[in-house]
C-alpha cells in the first residue's frame, strides 16, 4: 500500500503527547483514578522504607508510623495473606510479581514477589506468605513454604 500526500506521522504525535502527559502526571506524584478519572496524589511515607526478604523469616521488625515496609521474597510462587492488622499495616495495592527475564527453567519460579505496606498506626501486625511449590515440580518441605514477619509499630 502506497500513501502519497498524507501525513502518516500524525497518529504517532497523538500517542507521543498522551504518553508525555501521563509521564508528567506520574512524575508530579499523581496517578489517574480509574473510578473517577481524576488524579490522586501518590502515597509516600513520611519516614523511611524498610525492605525485608527471605532471610527475615520469623523475625520481628520495629517501625514507626509513617514508615513503609516492603516484603520482597525470592520466588514468584509466594502468595501473601496481607496484614493481620490493617489499622497498623495498610497494604498498598496488589502484590508485585516480577519474573526473572532469563536464565530460569520453566516452572522454576525465578523472580520476586513483593508486597508493600504503609505503617499507619501504632501496634503490632503480622505479614504472612505461603507457597506450595519451591521450584520446578518440587514441593516445599519444612518451613520453605511459609514466611512470617512480626511488625511492631510505634508513633
Amino acid at each position: 500500500m502506497q500513501m502519497t500526500g498524507q501525513n502518516v506521522g500524525l497518529p504517532w504525535v497523538a500517542v507521543w503527547v498522551a504518553a508525555l502527559s501521563s509521564g508528567l502526571l506520574i512524575a508530579c506524584g499523581a496517578v489517574p483514578n480509574v473510578a473517577s478519572g481524576s488524579p490522586e496524589p501518590a502515597s509516600s511515607p513520611a519516614g523511611h522504607v524498610a525492605v525485608v526478604g527471605d532471610s527475615d523469616n520469623g523475625k520481628t521488625v520495629s517501625l514507626h508510623v509513617g514508615d513503609r515496609l516492603e516484603v520482597r521474597l525470592a520466588s514468584t510462587y509466594w502468595t501473601f495473606a496481607g496484614s493481620s492488622n490493617p489499622q497498623v499495616l495498610k497494604p498498598l495495592g496488589r502484590v508485585e510479581v516480577s519474573p526473572q527475564a532469563s536464565g530460569c527453567v520453566p516452572g522454576g519460579g525465578c523472580g520476586t514477589a513483593t508486597a508493600t505496606f504503609d505503617v499507619i498506626g501504632a501496634g503490632s501486625a503480622v505479614v504472612a506468605a505461603s507457597r506450595t511449590s519451591c521450584g520446578e515440580a518440587m514441593g516445599c518441605t519444612g518451613d520453605q513454604g511459609s514466611f512470617r514477619l512480626n511488625v511492631l509499630a510505634t508513633a
